[in-house]
């Protein structure tokens, strides 16, 4: 899967800490233009919800509309 190895390095190396996908897909790729960003957006979309199915991920939905969504590696995983 493209940009997993980035993800779970990001989210490893820190359980427990709460990330939005802004961070991630900067973290993917600080200099992208907006429309590579969209496409890193919805590669590393795929990558969360697969790693979230094998449960080595959390992921918290809005607290309200318009906000952003949180992923966080679970720890001991």
């Amino acid at each position: 899967m493209k940009y997993a190895h980035e993800v779970i390095d990001l989210l490893a190396a820190y359980p427990g800490r709460r990330f939005v996908m802004r961070q991630i897909v900067l973290y993917v790729n600080p200099r992208a233009g907006r429309q590579e960003r969209m496409a890193i957006k919805k590669a590393v979309q795929r990558v969360l919800l697969a790693l979230a199915v094998t449960g080595s991920v959390a992921i918290t939905p809005p607290e309200r509309f318009g906000a952003p969504a949180h992923y966080t590696w679970k720890t001991g995983t």
